[in-house]
């Protein structure tokens, strides 16, 4: 809740800035090369250390860069962190910084740096990460261009925390001359500086010039539209009013497939699920979850809600590259209406029960899955009523633990497994655990996973756990969902990110240019 506040409190302020005329610079397009990209929704938050969603996240990994980032290949890769070293203990990182500036000329440095994961260790940042980053014990600037992190314990995956856009490094000058408003002052080290935001329109960013990386970026400037209509968005690209569209819908991908001067940059990452609110009766009782689990045919989903374009789930959502992934539970459920009927009478529910699902109508994904639960769940008894708001009250919902149900279409935060912590573990109501739910053990083994350096070790701690939480199953998977983006046949340099870090892909855009 308060980290709903903060954000709400920071979309104020800056919409206060907008409203006030306190102009940003002139949006008009300039002489040289420019990329329009249509997003799916204008982000309600540019702060860099606080997850608004993929639109704010394509924005921001633009503007900013951290110590690390994820590349093409899906590897945590050195952005501003030039080199580092771990200590035999594993308790303290020291970086050595690249020759890197900030957009207002002034040189990145360790007291940035210090500065940057004090802000997130803040809780009044209201910092997305703040629980994963809060194994940091302490920062020291050793000189102007190495900085000295001790961890309060061995933690696995610190680098892929790290590698997050909410990880982001920002001048501490600009961010205490702006009293830390940086929702509404984006100013970083990436390699395009914020020029005009028109609300409900676009955002629009141009060249740095001493961007660290030599011959990038390509593109001279950057226009970010806002599309929230999935089909307004399609139709923008085939008239050409834009290069390059994010989450193309299922239906679309084979008539843009079929044409020749269009092309489709797809990938398989995100999922699809349901999380339910322990906290209602029916749904505190882990056989009717497993019911649920029972008695949806996942090619009713992926048919319904995403044209054929996904893999089922019935087990859990593990890549396949994870150290993680073990086949035997790929099949831990199946499609077995009649052991979903006999669970529910075993748990006193042979009559069924009502219930309301939680999803949301502005995006066709969402939506039609919650019809395709519906429609699975009715055969057993279960009548779900849909409450289909906007995003945005879908999310206040969601963070509220306003639902019975809730449709989820997610994918991990991080390539290294212990991204299962943000499902599984305890605590207060977040984006993706299921509410009311706690285990001792599955708290012990996520403990164990992220402290354990081992990848064998690791491994095994992470079986137990995956056993232990199908069989409670506060959280079914249904489906692998493919992610596209799709553009213009000349538009190179631009790649969807591999696996989970679709939604990361906005990194390659200093990539990214027009051929013709």
């Amino acid at each position: 809740m308060f980290r709903k506040l903060v954000q709400s409190a920071l979309s104020l302020t800056l919409l206060a800035i907008l409203i006030a005329g306190v102009a940003l610079p002139s949006a008009s397009a300039q002489d040289g090369s420019r990329i329009v990209m249509a997003i799916s929704g204008e982000p309600p938050n540019l702060d860099p250390h606080i997850n608004a969603g993929t639109p704010a996240r394509t924005v921001r990994l633009v503007v900013y860069r951290g110590l690390f980032n994820y590349d093409k290949e899906g590897v945590a890769s050195p952005e501003l962190a030039e080199s580092y070293t771990i200590s035999e203990d594993g308790l303290t990182y020291t970086f050595v910084l690249r020759d890197a500036q900030f957009h207002n000329g002034d040189p990145v440095t360790a007291e940035d740096v210090k500065y940057s994961f004090e802000r997130i260790l803040n809780p009044e940042t209201g910092a997305t990460f703040f629980t994963q980053m809060s194994v940091i014990d302490g920062v020291t600037a050793i000189d102007e261009k190495t900085v000295e992190v001790k961890l309060s314990k061995v933690t696995a995956p610190f680098i892929d925390y790290l590698a997050l856009p909410e990880s982001a490094i920002v001048s501490k000058s600009w961010a205490e001359e702006h009293d830390g408003d940086l929702s509404g002052n984006p100013m970083g080290a990436g390699p395009y500086m914020f020029k005009e935001y028109v609300e409900g329109q676009r955002i629009v960013v141009e060249k740095f010039d001493n961007f660290y990386k030599e011959g990038l970026p390509v593109t001279d400037e950057i226009v970010f539209e806002f599309y929230p209509d999935e089909t307004t968005r399609v139709n923008a690209l085939l008239s050409g009013d834009v290069d390059l569209i994010s989450y193309v819908p299922w239906k679309d991908i084979p008539m843009l497939q079929a044409d020749d001067n269009l092309q489709i940059l797809g990938g398989t990452g995100p999922f699809m699920g349901l999380i339910f609110n322990t906290n209602f009766e029916p749904f505190a009782d882990a056989r009717v979850r497993e019911a649920v689990a029972y008695a949806i045919d996942r090619y009713a989903v992926i048919n319904t809600a995403l044209s054929g374009q996904g893999q089922p789930i019935y087990g859990m959502a593990v890549p396949q590259n994870s150290i993680a992934y073990d086949p035997q539970f790929d099949s831990y459920f199946e499609y077995d209406p009649d052991k979903a009927k006999e669970l529910l009478a075993e748990a006193g529910y042979a009559d069924g029960f009502s219930a309301r699902l939680l999803s949301t109508s502005q995006y066709g994904m969402h939506e039609q899955t919650a019809v395709a639960v519906q429609a699975e769940l009715a055969k057993i008894g279960i009548d779900l009523e849909l409450d289909l708001p906007d995003w945005a009250t879908r999310i206040e919902q969601n963070l509220a633990g306003d639902y019975d149900l809730l449709v989820v279409g997610t994918a991990g935060d991080v390539a290294d497994p212990d991204y299962l912590s943000d499902y599984y573990q305890s605590g207060d109501i977040r984006l993706n655990n299921a509410p009311g739910y706690a285990n001792a053990r599955v708290d012990e083994l996520l403990e164990l996973g992220r402290t354990t350096i081992d990848p064998e070790e690791r491994k095994a701690i992470y079986g137990e756990l995956q056993e232990i939480v199908l069989e409670d199953s506060p959280l079914v998977f249904l489906a692998w969902r493919d992610q596209s983006y799709a553009a213009v046949k000349d538009l190179q340099g631009f790649a969807n990110l591999p696996g989970f870090l679709s939604f990361q892909s906005g990194i390659t855009l200093e990539e990214a240019y027009l051929a013709g």
